[in-house]
């Protein structure tokens, strides 16, 4: 049987005043280079690092919600991060997506995605275990657009391949969905939240 689409996604948010303000300049130097870029923005009200991927079923959200507790509180000293989550550089996926790069953290990041996508597969939801990659995204060209910009221009990022962006501190870890309305901020709407 073919699975549905994720709809659910565990993450942390960034919040760090300068990592905000750098990444910001990264969206600025790119639409400046070209200025079609400035319809696939990924805006930085919804700026996180997803830590996991899924599907839950409106009628087992509140399982789901058990089984992420539970494997939090189960793993508590594992999801204590080691220090802050920097981010230097910048990578693609494909041609369409760009985003920004962890160098330090990320074996804390993959060991927290391990935890919590053995422990919804466990219990037979639909996990998305595409290869793990921690990222902020920046830009996201998808769909048709007036524009017909089809991906990224290298051109665009160049000189900002090695550029350090900056760290952020993890202090909780939220369960949020893709599709309900977001928050007055922005943001995604949050499920649930674990104060790590």
């Amino acid at each position: 049987m073919a699975s549905k689409s994720p709809n659910m996604f565990l993450a942390f948010q960034i919040t760090d005043p300068d990592l905000i303000k750098n990444l910001r300049n990264a969206h600025f130097n790119c639409v400046v280079k070209d200025h079609r870029l400035k319809d696939f923005i990924n805006p930085l009200e919804t700026a996180h690092v997803t830590l996991g991927v899924f599907r839950v079923e409106i009628d087992r959200l509140e399982e789901a919600k058990k089984v992420i507790k539970e494997a939090f509180e189960a793993n508590l000293e594992e999801m204590k991060p080691e220090g802050m989550i920097s981010f230097k550089g910048l990578g693609m996926f494909g041609r369409t997506v760009l985003f920004a790069k962890p160098n330090t953290g990320i074996d804390y990041l993959n060991r927290v995605n391990g935890i919590f996508k053995a422990a919804l597969a466990a219990h037979d939801f639909d996990v998305m275990d595409k290869s793990y990659n921690p990222h902020i995204t920046l830009f996201q060209v998808k769909g048709a657009s007036q524009n017909e910009l089809k991906e990224i221009p290298r051109e665009c990022f160049q000189d900002m391949e090695d550029q350090e962006f900056g760290s952020q501190k993890v202090e909780e870890i939220q369960f949020l969905s893709m599709y309900k309305k977001k928050d007055e901020s922005g943001y995604y709407y949050c499920e649930d939240s674990y104060k790590v």
